[in-house]
């Protein structure tokens, strides 16, 4: 142990009486302590609640979604659909046909949005299979029946329940009525299904069905679909994914887009979270940093007389000053290493054990979810680290430049 090292800790757990230099220095060690592990816990709690939604869209939204840059429809040839299925890591890839129509039972009326895939694709929906809460998952009856899965406050304003039939009318259809002045002619379909997937947009603004009914109530041109989604077997390689596609499509007419583009707003609300939480709970950091500051300025001004003794021994201004940097470092180090130890076992109790539960009846998860991420722990004590180093700079630099004559001669 280096000589600067042995005097810092000295003068840390030094036996003098109980000062207030000691009172401070121990704030800052709980402040410290308490800054770090907040910080860990609550954006553990951002990221299990950031996981929790993610999953949800993903469950019904597709990972990637290719469009037309200009217009509602996209007509790709099926030689370039092949090749994009032959990227390893998509584990599916269905067409869609899907627009805005109006649903009506009795008195009852409601635009909502059609998605409509081949029956044979219905793996695709999974998501919304799994959230189906009345009713069965299906896209068309045994007798080849045209049948519906509608959203939960959708249902609720058309009131209408599984087995009950819906009539369906699109814009084309009522164009279609008003040029040849004919009574309107609505498409039936089955409600098979409604499904409750707690993201309130969704369950009052969307149907899913087969291809067939959507077909038959937009009536695209043959060969043309309003998109190609896309679901991966590993959504972290979602960036390489969506370039290996753009390069084989090759045209600037489509778009190639992730999730995170058809939810904007969602992604940007959760980096603002995330951001607004680091800065508010830095604050107890930066507070308790600052009583680190006050306390090495007071012990300065407490060991003249130690540091007038050691320069007249020949300790050069180089020793002076590493030793109240190291007394800083050792007490910013103590501190972010306790809160973190502390910030981890608590994420770890709640994620094994659920101390902190929520009403299952209520909500869609019986506790609050966690999930911790190794850069957020190395940034948050890099951070915490870094603000204390700064701290001792100007006592640091203070000690240095003291006299050797009236430090000695000080009581």
């Amino acid at each position: 142990m280096k000589i600067e090292q042995f005097i810092a800790l000295r003068y840390i757990i030094t036996k003098r009486n109980f000062q207030f230099i000691s009172v401070i220095t121990i704030l800052s060690l709980i402040g410290i302590t308490v800054g770090v592990a907040s910080l860990i816990s609550v954006l553990s709690i951002f990221n299990g609640f950031q996981s929790l939604t993610k999953t949800q869209f993903i469950g019904f939204d597709p990972h990637i979604r290719i469009v037309s840059e200009k217009g509602v429809w996209i007509n790709i040839s099926d030689t370039l659909i092949n090749k994009i299925k032959d990227i390893s890591e998509i584990k599916i890839l269905t067409t869609t046909i899907q627009g805005r129509i109006v649903g009506i039972n009795d008195t009852e009326l409601q635009v909502f949005s059609l998605v409509s895939v081949p029956k044979n694709d219905s793996e695709f929906l999974d998501g919304v299979r799994k959230t189906t809460i009345f009713g069965k998952f299906y896209l068309e009856t045994p007798d080849s029946y045209p049948s519906i899965v509608i959203g939960n406050a959708l249902a609720d304003r058309l009131r209408v329940l599984p087995g009950d039939t819906l009539k369906l009318v699109s814009p084309k259809i009522i164009e279609q009525t008003l040029v040849s002045f004919q009574r309107q002619k609505e498409i039936k379909a089955y409600v098979a299904g409604i499904f409750n997937s707690n993201i309130k947009d969704y369950d009052i603004m969307y149907g899913f069905s087969s291809d067939e009914l959507g077909k038959r109530l937009l009536n695209p041109k043959i060969g043309n679909y309003s998109s190609i989604d896309i679901k991966l077997n590993d959504i972290s390689k979602l960036e390489t994914i969506q370039k290996q596609i753009k390069k084989i499509i090759n045209n600037d007419a489509i778009r190639v887009l992730t999730w995170q583009d058809l939810n904007p707003d969602l992604f940007n609300i959760m980096k603002f979270e995330r951001f607004a939480t680091f800065s508010v709970l830095s604050i107890i950091i930066i507070l308790a940093v600052f009583n680190v500051l006050i306390s090495l300025s007071m012990t300065v001004v407490e060991k003249r007389q130690d540091i007038g003794i050691l320069k007249s021994m020949g300790a050069d201004n180089k020793i002076i000053r590493n030793i109240f940097i190291w007394e800083g470092f050792i007490i910013g180090a103590f501190s972010t290493v306790i809160g973190t130890l502390l910030g981890l076992f608590l994420c770890w109790g709640q994620i094994n054990y659920k101390w902190f539960k929520i009403d299952s009846a209520k909500f869609i998860i019986d506790s609050i979810p966690v999930e911790v991420f190794t850069q957020d722990v190395i940034i948050i004590a890099i951070f915490s680290l870094f603000l204390t180093t700064i701290a001792t700079i100007y006592p640091a630099y203070r000690a240095m430049n003291t006299k050797v004559i009236e430090a000695i001669r000080s009581e």
